[in-house]
């Protein structure tokens, strides 16, 4: 049994302006109904493709009356169903204000054949089941030869991606729940989710161009369902279920926007054929037009023709391990708990794989944007690879910041834990704080934000380059500048344990030795900056869990301070009042709580120390955090 307890945590933040309403284009299948848009967004038209003669594509309507239009009047989107459609690949039009305005001719039949998907369909979204009997089961053993891989060609966007807005959130209790980004279709599809106190939910979405700096009206339906993926044509939204518990995020959907609210196009469950946690989908990519990976919190990770949604190959790796994709998008790597590898995805092979230096758990994946590192989050532990030689160059611990999660890789010396927390990989240093995003992604090395600012005020698709240029100033100070820090490796601290009861001071003194020992410093009592350790309490105090009702404690707070010439520099507490509680089968919480009711001291012993420590200001309040310095990511910027 679960409780747990609530809190008065409040946020505030988002934003939007709108531009023009992108009419998006439905793929759909040679032979059935699809809408076409021309280059202009002005006009649509719902018809079936015919054939192509002489750089003419004819079309019929749905009143069966057929017409011609030129391929450049299309949308790109349409050109290039076009040409994957026919061996051929123009167009011709009347010149008319409308370009769908054209001449009737006869009917024709098809020229090119009918595939199985229908993603543009005007009866409702098609359900798929899937069929697992011809998809190819992946054998993760490794390859007979040394890891040797070529390092994958990456370039740099090749524009400087744009500020977009967000729509101001509709209320307290929504929020932005998803984000997909496609740097080839150079977009994001943004996603907010009233969840809480509705039982359904309402989403939202919108797409930002951060070409343009432009976003679209927000399509809205009932539901709680967010942004997972992004097509290559920027218009089809790979969208998934999301709400509250394991198993429920196991729908996909695929969306387009077409006005107030979307139009769904194609709906299953990858992972239909297992129950509970294992089927929910953890992360998704497009491979190209015509491919999507889907990996499961069961650790399934799948490769899916696209839009038929046939599975085409699987590997089994294990539960909550999260692939990462390279820029270029032609390796997957992968854990197994107990392996590392890279997965061709033309070949369908495993191309390297070796053993981890120890069993993870949860490993999270990510790939450097130059493809020459690969990075992996396994709870507390941060782990780097060469991509080419598989070595193993950078193994150790971040405690204390809770990144275990998700994993960025915004620069090839810096990896992003939890969307906030940034790792400087080389110098093995919890390096900076982002607070302030709801959502963050990193592609092609640059890093997109999702920031809101309230239900009044537009908030913005961010975009930037991490670290920024004033961490990178102050890393550089760090290292250098013997002034600037207070608190660093070789520092002389100074413990103070005055307000420990004397039975326990020794106790609390050979902890705290050993955790400054883990920063390189060294207790003195002639140092130069003081610890101060204090136990407080007890204090009444009034709790309250959720169909528990309330309960008074008597509350005792371990806290400790960094605290130079008088000035706090940094402070750390915890209490003896829990969070969560597990309760044993036939215990009574009050009982539970009253056995609580006493110091703990253990805290002395595991507290996580920072490695950097900056010289105080005066009235500026005691910093809290682990990194070397944090920022406040805003709607006008990183401050």
């Amino acid at each position: 049994m679960h409780l747990r307890y609530r809190t008065s945590l409040f946020a505030f933040l988002v934003g939007f302006s709108l531009w023009s309403v992108v009419v998006p284009n439905v793929f759909a299948a040679d032979g059935e109904m699809r809408t076409w848009n021309d280059t202009t967004g002005k006009f649509k038209i719902k018809g079936k493709f015919l054939s192509l003669e002489n750089g003419t594509v004819t079309l019929e309507r749905e009143d069966g009356t057929e017409l011609e239009i030129e391929l450049k009047k299309l949308s790109p989107a349409d050109q290039k169903f076009i040409a994957d459609s026919a061996a051929d690949n123009p167009f011709k039009s009347k010149k008319d204000d409308d370009p769908f305005k054209a001449k009737s001719k006869t009917k024709k039949p098809a020229t090119t054949k009918t595939p199985p998907a229908s993603p543009g369909a005007s009866d409702g979204p098609r359900t798929v089941t899937v069929d697992w009997s011809s998809a190819e089961a992946i054998t993760l053993s490794p390859p007979s030869d040394a890891w040797k891989v070529e390092v994958p060609k990456t370039a740099p966007l090749a524009f400087k991606p744009k500020n977009a807005p967000l729509p101001p959130k509709t209320g307290f209790f929504e929020g932005v729940k998803g984000m997909a980004i496609s740097t080839i279709a150079g977009k994001a599809a943004v996603g907010f989710v009233v969840a809480d106190p509705r039982p359904v939910g309402v989403s939202r979405v919108v797409i930002c161009d951060f070409k343009s700096g432009k976003t679209t009206a927000p399509a809205t339906a009932p539901g709680q369902m967010v942004p997972i993926a992004l097509h290559d044509d920027g218009e089809q939204i790979l969208m998934r279920r999301d709400e509250f518990g394991f198993g429920n995020l196991d729908r996909l959907e695929v969306w387009t926007l077409a006005g107030k609210a979307p139009e769904k196009s194609i709906t299953w469950i990858p992972y239909d054929d297992v129950k509970g946690a294992g089927r929910d989908v953890m992360w998704a990519e497009f491979l190209d037009p015509d491919h999507l990976a889907t990996s499961s919190r069961a650790g399934k990770l799948v490769i899916w023709k696209y839009p038929q949604i046939e599975p085409i190959c699987s590997l089994d790796l294990v539960d909550g391990a999260v692939p990462g994709l390279s820029d270029d998008r032609k390796f997957i790597a992968y854990c197994n708990g107990s392996d590392v590898g890279l997965f061709d995805v033309t070949k369908r092979e495993v191309v390297a794989q070796q053993a981890t230096p120890e069993k993870l758990t949860w490993p999270y994946l990510a790939i450097s944007p130059s493809g020459k590192r690969i990075g992996c989050i396994s709870q507390d532990k941060v782990l780097v690879w060469d991509f080419a030689t598989g070595k193993l160059e950078r193994q150790f611990a971040v405690t204390g910041i809770h990144i275990h999660g998700g994993i960025e890789f915004p620069d090839d010396g810096f990896i992003l834990g939890n969307s906030k927390f940034l790792i400087d990989v080389d110098n093995q240093l919890k390096f900076w704080t982002y607070d302030g995003q709801e959502q963050a992604r990193s592609k092609a090395g640059w890093t997109f934000f999702a920031i809101t600012d309230g239900d009044k005020k537009p908030g913005t698709l961010g975009t930037g380059q991490l670290p920024h240029p004033a961490a990178k100033d102050l890393l550089k100070k760090a290292l250098t500048d013997p002034d600037l820090f207070v608190l660093k490796s070789g520092t002389k601290v100074k413990l103070n344990l005055e307000a420990i009861p004397a039975a326990e001071r020794e106790r609390v003194q050979k902890g705290l030795t050993q955790r400054l020992q883990g920063i390189g410093c060294q207790p003195d009592p002639n140092g130069t900056i003081d610890l101060i350790a204090s136990m407080e309490g007890p204090k009444e105090r009034e709790v309250s869990f959720r169909h528990s009702g309330d309960y008074k404690m008597q509350e005792y707070v371990n806290r400790l301070r960094f605290v130079f010439q008088g000035q706090p520099a940094w402070e750390s507490s915890s209490s003896n009042v829990p969070f969560m509680v597990s309760l044993k089968r036939g215990e009574n919480l009050g009982t539970h709580l009253k056995s609580l009711e006493k110091p703990e001291y253990g805290f002395f012993d595991r507290v996580e120390l920072p490695k950097f420590v900056q010289k105080p200001v005066a009235g500026q309040a005691a910093s809290r955090s682990l990194t070397l310095g944090q920022s406040k990511v805003t709607t006008s910027g990183i401050r």
